[in-house]
């Protein structure tokens, strides 16, 4: 017990207060920009629901990274620098990973397209639903910020720093790796047509869990993964789209 308490006091409590601000902003947001800004675009644009709520999402992650950074301001820049260079002396370490995360996952997502009894899928529902975002050209920058800088940023303060690199440190980091890779996975596939959806975001999971803690728990590490794996997807549905 005594050890617990002790373990219970390591962990930076006023770091989940993202997510408490997270939720609140998300909430306030959605009745203003929902109930003013629909009237100005329902008429421009197919999926103004889809728009509105990305806009959303996007000024609410953009405060909450504020925040997180507000949080940290005192040693913010020391933690940049020391990812930064653990990056620049292990850049063939973490290209590796992400190959092998780009490789087993289209080899994955080619080989569930065959599956019988209409299991199978070419495209998550996830990813369905964010096509709506690429198809206003001019919505397209903040469709970039949302989904390769903010959402990715985001997901790692929760999944990575909070869930394993604090509550790691009560619970052990491997088991909340585990935890995390889970509820990642679980998050993305809330709307899922096939339960092999799961797999998908699994081998992301797997692989952003792997890095973060090789790295020694640096969401840096983790962050630049994972945008760099939403970034490829992202210029692979431009290019699909209008080219």
């Amino acid at each position: 017990m005594k050890k617990f308490i002790l373990r219970f006091r390591e962990v930076t409590w006023k770091d989940f207060l993202v997510i408490v601000c997270l939720f609140l902003i998300l909430e306030g947001l959605s009745v203003v920009v929902m109930r003013i800004g629909h009237h100005y675009i329902e008429d421009l644009v197919t999926g103004s629901e889809v728009l509105l709520s990305s806009l959303v999402q996007l000024l609410t992650y953009t405060a909450t990274i504020f925040i997180f950074y507000f949080l940290h301001s005192n040693d913010f820049y020391n933690k940049l620098i020391k990812g930064l260079s653990f990056m620049k002396q292990n850049k063939a370490w973490i290209i590796g990973i992400f190959l092998m995360m780009f490789v087993t996952s289209y080899l994955y997502n080619f080989t569930v397209q065959y599956l019988p009894g209409g299991w199978g899928f070419s495209e998550t529902q996830n990813e369905l639903q964010l096509q709506v975002l690429f198809e206003n050209p001019k919505f397209l920058p903040f469709s970039f910020l949302l989904i390769v800088v903010a959402a990715p940023l985001i997901e790692e303060i929760i999944f990575r720093h909070l869930m394993i690199g604090e509550l790691g440190k009560i619970f052990n980091f491997k088991v909340m790796g585990v935890v995390s890779a889970l509820l990642f996975s679980l998050m993305h596939v809330s709307s899922a047509a096939s339960p092999f959806e799961f797999g998908s975001y699994l081998i992301l999971a797997i692989a952003l869990v792997y890095a973060y803690l090789k790295a020694n728990n640096k969401v840096i590490v983790s962050f630049s993964l994972h945008m760099l794996n939403n970034l490829v997807s992202f210029i692979i549905t431009m290019a699909m789209m209008y080219y």
